[in-house]
């Protein structure tokens, strides 16, 4: 029986094999994920001392049904998709800043008055005196103006005006703008989420810390549902 030489076709050692394994390695290493964030809180100063203002040449106000569905993908992130899925968050409670120049929305913060919730990475019941800030975007036109800042700002003064108590937010590791203005507020880090993933097995560590934080976890229910669309458009998330 003839054995093939080690350099002949079909060899564990030759050219084609060991580039299409070089090709199998380098698929892996792109799929695989190794993402962590930090959750930050951050005390809600009494009414007395709550300051809230908006950013000059700005508005900021909650957001009403109407007011999303006039927003554009451009200047809120809010394709058709994002709009349908946000007018379900706000039916089950969930709340909208808008940031405003003149009548234009270009910020955009969503709030959960119920639940510490990163899809994919973890979902955490609040205290009934917390809310938890998530999916900022600001208009690239606009952005520098602190509007970031100025959202978490309304949303504390909004706060001490209910009686509440403590305001939660996360950011990934990398993600400098948004740590950047957490930290300009003086929220500080109360536990990590780890991501680990590739495509055999995923994975999500949470700290000790953070499990204290937030003992008790949720189940998804899956009440937000994506509308069916034959070619989903990847989005990019940024305050």
């Amino acid at each position: 029986m003839a054995q093939s030489s080690p350099g002949s076709p079909g060899s564990p050692r030759s050219p084609g094999a060991l580039g299409r394994a070089r090709k199998l390695l380098g698929r892996v290493r792109r799929r695989f994920v190794y993402d962590v964030y930090d959750v930050f809180v951050r005390p809600v100063p009494p009414p007395s001392e709550a300051v809230g203002g908006d950013p000059p040449g700005y508005r900021l106000t909650w957001g009403t049904p109407e007011d999303l569905a006039r927003c554009t993908p451009f200047h809120t992130e809010l394709d058709e998709r994002e709009r349908d899925e946000g007018a379900q968050r706000l039916a089950l409670g969930h709340r909208l800043v808008l940031g405003r120049h003149g009548e234009l929305a270009v910020f955009t913060m969503w709030v959960n008055p119920r639940n510490l919730n990163v899809p994919g990475l973890l979902k955490r019941r609040l205290a009934p005196e917390q809310w938890f800030i998530y999916k900022a975007f600001t208009s690239p036109e606009h952005r520098g103006k602190k509007l970031y800042e100025g959202g978490m700002r309304f949303v504390l003064a909004e706060m001490a005006r209910a009686g509440k108590r403590e305001l939660v937010g996360y950011a990934h590791v990398k993600k400098d703008v948004s740590r950047k203005g957490l930290a300009a507020l003086a929220f500080g880090s109360v536990g990590r989420a780890t991501l680990i993933a590739n495509p055999l097995f995923r994975r999500v560590r949470l700290s000790r810390e953070l499990v204290a934080r937030f003992p008790e976890a949720v189940p998804r229910t899956g009440a937000v549902r994506a509308r069916v669309r034959p070619e989903p458009v990847p989005q990019v998330n940024a305050p």
